[in-house]
């Protein structure tokens, strides 16, 4: 009999590429926060064992009533003495904090996984300083919140047996002087590819007097997050530039709508159709303003979009101070590694690149991230005794 796991978080891409890995070993459960990104696609795999609990929306009543379903609903699938794990997923999140808690004080038999979707570092008194000082005092009740999910997630990286990140392999190294999770079990879940999404790009060189590239995920102008705007803003000042963008966000590039070299495109949830409508364009771009707060941020950051640029064939346009995901690169030779005083002239830069030379390594290096390729792996880390 396969054995239960649980997850609580969001459904973004990652996590159903993760639990596409997982339904063939374990019986999954999904409590769900949100309806948005791919829950539906999660849905159509899991069935009637998703559930839904968005407690961000509605009345105080309807909230608390969610809530309490959560917890409910969590004790009962966790008193299955056939439930094994329970992976606390995506990040900045209270609900993930306490469940990881009860289940450590009344389930201790089972494991308890962290995975952060990003990994922003919670440092007192510092955090707190900087939210309450930063923006509006009619705002500090947001702020406040968003100091105490950041504690939160502190708790989750504390109090889980393992620990499964997206992002890069020592990335954890920056945490451990803030974090107790010295020695802890960790795995980079960063097969991010799956073999179907693959685009076959054909090797050629760049025509015409404009590059296309193309930004695909969410977007901010928030000074406390890392702020595409600001660059987006910057770069269409370069005339022979065309933006592309995929997002369910893309409201926040409004004030930018009457440049013509951009082109805003309706949200594909749909994966392969996205990797397949992406992969016309020249790039695919991630680059923004980190917050200035908190550096760490920026070194540590490990954005999916690189990865579905890399499945529809695309080189990837990033910024230096996004230091890790800028080495990765870099080794890789998957693209170009801007300085952002430099963006509002990246044409430069594209049109000295050898595009034939980039396109050919995205080829040959993006095969290391085929997901179907490393199922043992991270099947034997889920399943190894702590």
């Amino acid at each position: 009999m396969k054995k239960n796991i649980l997850i609580c978080g969001y459904p973004n891409t990652v996590l159903r590429i993760f639990i596409e890995v997982l339904k063939d070993h374990f019986t999954v459960y999904f409590l769900s926060y949100s309806k948005k990104a791919q829950y539906e696609e999660i849905k159509k795999i899991l069935g009637e064992k998703v559930f839904l609990l968005d407690t961000e929306t509605g009345t105080l009543q309807k909230k608390l009533c969610t809530i309490f379903r959560l917890f409910s609903l969590s004790f009962h699938i966790a008193s299955d003495k056939n439930t094994q794990l329970c992976v606390a997923y995506h990040n900045h999140s209270i609900k993930n904090g306490l469940i990881t808690i009860l289940l450590k004080l009344c389930f201790p038999r089972i494991t308890r996984v962290h995975f952060p979707y990003d990994i922003y570092v919670y440092q007192f008194p510092k955090e707190l300083k900087y939210r309450y000082y930063s923006e509006k005092q009619a705002r500090i009740k947001s702020n406040i919140h968003s100091w105490l999910t950041l504690y939160f997630d502190k708790l989750c990286f504390e109090h889980a047996h393992k620990l499964i990140t997206k992002g890069f392999k020592d990335e954890l190294i920056n945490l451990e002087p803030l974090y107790r999770i010295h020695a802890k079990p960790h795995f980079v879940f960063n097969f991010l590819i799956e073999k179907k999404d693959l685009v076959d790009k054909q090797i050629h060189k760049l025509q015409g007097d404009s590059s296309h590239l193309v930004s695909i995920g969410g977007i901010s102008n928030a000074q406390t997050a890392d702020n595409n705007y600001k660059v987006f803003e910057e770069l269409l000042k370069e005339k022979s530039i065309v933006l592309h963008v995929y997002s369910h966000s893309s409201e926040i590039l409004k004030p930018l709508t009457n440049n013509k070299n951009l082109q805003i495109h309706p949200y594909i949830t749909n994966h392969t159709a996205l990797i397949n409508e992406i992969s016309q364009y020249d790039f695919g771009i991630s680059a923004s303003l980190p917050p200035h707060h908190d550096y760490l941020q920026a070194k540590m950051a490990s954005g999916v979009r690189i990865y579905d640029f890399l499945a529809a064939g695309l080189p990837i346009i990033m910024d230096t101070n996004h230091t890790s995901m800028a080495q990765f690169i870099t080794a890789n030779n998957f693209g170009l590694v801007i300085p952002l005083n430099d963006i509002a002239h990246i044409k430069t830069n594209i049109d000295n690149s050898d595009y034939e030379s980039l396109l050919r390594s995205v080829k040959k290096n993006r095969e290391q991230f085929i997901v179907e390729t490393h199922t043992k792996d991270i099947l034997r880390f889920l399943q190894e005794k702590t």
